[in-house]
């Protein structure tokens, strides 16, 4: 599993133990009168390499590392071979990683079921230790915060995507299985080890009680959110119906996790704001020497490719594993329940096995605490009620009614933990006590039987067991058509009933606010990671683009599904070509209107993407927010929310019902005239400025003239002319859709006839956000402020500046 959220501060604490032994060794040789301080100044010196050999494998003659070359075919693959280098000798473990193609290709030709459990068991454990490798290079760049969140997501990839999986299919047993599992191994078998392990080298440790008690209280919690609906539903006894006892279960279920997930926040900011002076008193005895500062290896690009690697190669190794148990439990004669409790959190956790047990034989105890109280605490928490969430929303019955058994098991488990931390020491004894539990418990789901339950159903029925996993996957051509539908169709249409309002306005308008936001959201992760602005204008173009089809084509989108899920003949997708010869169950005008905020959308994002790259990928909006990710996040927000509603006429005009068009004159109005010449003026005037600007830039560059700022061709009609055609095209497009809205027709689809003529002024405020929320952008957020007060700073003193500002309109042309 995963630590909690201070996971890669502990994991980088224990990384500088390590790296910083060998530092203190010789520290102590000089001070004994030896001759260390050479090889001390050389260590030091060469503080990024692991030994003076691995250092001297990767110079030239000259002492100059291969991957600092001035040629790109020398550096690079110096480069990828310095950074594999050093991550696979990261954790002692990675030795292991010779098992992973052992394991896919015995699962692949079909081995012995045997060998190929024991290939991919050993073979997973060093892919977890490169997980959570990767995920604390990744989380450098993030803070605690945004690094915990990291850590959670990608430390718990494999454990979540089988219990999404398995949710979807109605395993609700095996989701609870798998989260008992991991909470168990690690608040017994991983913290008995610590203790043990530190307590063999040490008489006695000590360890922050404060930290330790709210830990152990916020277990207490969690505990007693599965006995409550265990002992409800066994209190409800026969007086209720199976179906009225699992409903009052939900509902009680529900409520608990929200509250959960609520606590597990406040734990967040208890921990990393109000009260972080407690979680920073890590045993304080054990650190006043200095510590040498830490190694990062990966950069954030590098790290998330590598998170993504890993995880397939987890994923496949996780397949065969759990396709070969059935043979396993066949010869071995071990049930299902003991390895899907037992065994298979074992491997998941073997990561945190092996950093938990080095920190705490260095008397690290705090970390040690946190690594595996913690991660239990999270799932907990937070997986575990967010799985109950989830099933709700999938309309899956996943609640926190666990077995009577394992209620009382994981009740005595955090009872005896709790017992056992609750002084702040530790010794051998103790963690044998732990282990000696954790054995007491491997016993009981031993003879556990599978079918206890009554209903529960095995892990791996989620696998075919006719095929190998990675046939489907290299030789049916439709295994991929069929997984994502398999994963997604419940979420889509999920998502399109909650937002199947009355109105067609609002079905239209909160898909297509959710579409900008989810994007923008996913282009800003890795531009936080990468501190880059590079992709944020050409996100924002094809926000607007993604967001306008989707307002198109969403009436079709669900009437599709509604066919989809009745077994009905899905309806055809509609045609452009015939919209516009008036034929289609579009209207010309929505065609129109989403053709016009393409074609703008995809000029000015390519242009603006092709001008930041010449620029070396900086645009100094972003130099004061560049460094700070909550910032950085907010701008990528922002730029969500002005999308919105500049696309808020052609929302409402692809609200409306095809049928309603029908009945709309045919002739083209007035408003259609002149919104479709106002486009074309505005977007010809922007174009024309963008080019004069950029030919002016480009001839100053080649030295062809000496002028500081641009009084050519437009811009001496205006000193903003690219902001006045961009005004003037959405003027163009709030024109053309607010006639629409305002007739009859738009009436009666926006649900607004009944309100006269309060309903027709509705219907031009809605067309008219788009001009307004442009312009006050442009006049008082980041366009003409920022332009005016660059051009000020630099050439305010200058007369020739001075004439050109009084002579020139800030705005509005002179012709």
């Amino acid at each position: 599993m995963t630590e909690h959220p201070a996971a890669s501060k502990m994991r980088s604490n224990l990384r500088r133990h390590v790296s910083g032994s060998k530092t203190q060794q010789l520290r102590c040789s000089t001070e004994n009168g030896g001759s260390g301080s050479t090889l001390v100044d050389s260590l030091e010196h060469h503080a990024d390499e692991h030994t003076a050999l691995l250092h001297r494998a990767f110079q030239n003659s000259d002492g100059e590392p291969f991957y600092k070359d001035e040629r790109p075919w020398v550096r690079w693959p110096s480069r990828f071979g310095y950074v594999a280098w050093q991550t696979l000798t990261s954790n002692p473990v990675n030795v292991l990683l010779v098992f992973v193609p052992l394991g896919i290709i015995s699962g692949t030709i079909g081995w012995s079921s045997t060998v190929v459990f024991v290939l991919n068991f050993l073979a997973i454990i060093p892919l977890a230790s490169l997980l959570s490798f990767a995920t604390e290079e990744i989380s450098v760049k993030l803070g605690q915060t945004l690094g915990g969140l990291m850590n959670a997501t990608f430390g718990n990839a494999v454990e979540l995507i089988v219990s999404i999986v398995a949710l979807k299919n109605g395993e609700i047993r095996i989701v609870q299985a798998s989260m008992l599992g991991s909470i168990l191994s690690n608040i017994l078998l991983v913290l008995g080890c610590c203790f043990l392990a530190g307590g063999i080298k040490h008489k006695e440790q000590k360890f922050n009680s404060t930290v330790a008690s709210t830990m152990s209280s916020l277990m207490a919690v969690s505990t007693a959110s599965l006995i409550i609906p265990a002992t409800l539903y066994a209190a409800m006894g026969s007086s209720n119906t199976k179906d009225k006892k699992d409903d009052n279960i939900l509902i009680l279920s529900h409520g608990t996790a929200i509250i959960l997930l609520v606590l597990y926040g406040l734990y967040l900011f208890f921990q990393l704001k109000t009260h972080a002076d407690f979680f920073d008193e890590e045993s304080g005895d054990n650190d006043s020497e200095e510590e040498p500062a830490e190694r990062h290896i990966l950069s954030p690009w590098a790290a998330g490719v590598a998170l993504v690697i890993v995880t397939v190669a987890v994923a496949v190794c996780a397949e065969f594993l759990v396709d070969s148990i059935d043979a396993i439990v066949e010869t071995a004669h071990v049930s299902r329940t003991f390895i899907g409790l037992i065994l298979l959190p074992i491997v998941g956790n073997a990561a945190e096995h092996v950093t938990a047990v080095v920190v705490a034989t260095k008397n690290k105890m705090d970390l040690a605490i946190g690594v595996a109280i913690g991660s239990s605490m999270q799932i907990a928490l937070l997986v575990t009620p967010f799985l109950v969430v989830l099933g709700w929303i999938m309309n899956q019955p996943m609640s926190l009614h666990f077995e009577i058994f394992e209620t009382v098991v994981f009740f005595l488990s955090v009872l005896v933990t709790n017992y056992l931390i609750s002084d702040g020491k530790s010794n051998y004894l103790e963690g044998a006590m732990l282990i000696g539990m954790y054995i007491i418990v491997a016993l009981a789901f031993y003879v556990y039987p599978d079918d206890a339950g009554g209903d529960a159903k095995s892990l791996w029925t989620l696998v075919p067991q006719s095929q190998s996993p990675l046939h489907s996957v290299f030789f049916d051509s439709r295994y991929p058509l069929k997984l994502l539908r398999s994963c997604n169709m419940t979420l889509l249409h999920s998502i399109l009933h909650a937002t199947n309002f009355s109105r067609p306005f609002l079905s239209t308008l909160v898909p297509s606010i959710g579409l900008a936001y989810t994007i923008q959201g996913l282009v800003a992760i890795p531009s936080i990671f990468a501190q880059t602005e590079r992709f944020y204008d050409l996100s924002g173009s094809f926000t607007y683009i993604s967001c306008t089809a989707l307002s198109l084509y969403l009436p079709t989108i669900r009437a599709r599904a509604a066919a989809a899920a009745v077994g009905a003949a899905k309806p055809a997708w509609p045609s452009i070509l015939a919209a516009l010869a008036g034929n289609g169950s579009l209207n010309w005008r929505q065609v129109a209107l989403s053709a016009a905020v393409s074609i703008w959308a995809t000029r000015l994002g390519t242009y603006l993407f092709s001008r930041i790259t010449s620029d070396n990928g900086t645009d100094s909006r972003f130099d004061n927010i560049r460094s700070s990710p909550p910032k950085f996040l907010g701008a990528f927000f922002a730029q969500a929310t002005w999308v919105s509603l500049c696309l808020m006429p052609v929302l409402a005009l692809n609200s409306l019902p095809a049928s309603l068009f029908a009945t709309l004159p045919a002739a083209i109005s007035l408003t259609d005239i002149l919104g479709l010449l106002l486009y074309v003026g505005g977007l010809s005037f922007e174009v024309t400025a963008d080019r004069q600007k950029d030919k002016w830039v480009q001839e100053k560059k080649t030295k062809k003239h000496n002028e500081e700022f641009l009084t050519r061709g437009l811009w001496s009609k205006s000193r903003h002319p690219n902001y006045f055609g961009e005004v003037t095209l959405w003027t163009g497009i709030a024109t053309l859709a607010g006639g629409v809205l305002v007739s009859n027709v738009g009436q009666v689809g926006m649900a607004l006839a009944a309100s006269g003529l309060l309903g027709k002024i509705a219907a031009l405020g809605l067309a008219g956000v788009s001009p307004a929320f442009v312009s006050l952008l442009l006049f008082k957020v980041s366009g003409i402020p920022l332009s005016e007060g660059k051009y000020d700073k630099r050439y305010g003193e200058r007369k020739d500046y001075q004439e050109w500002k009084k002579n020139t309109p800030m705005f509005f042309p002179k012709f």
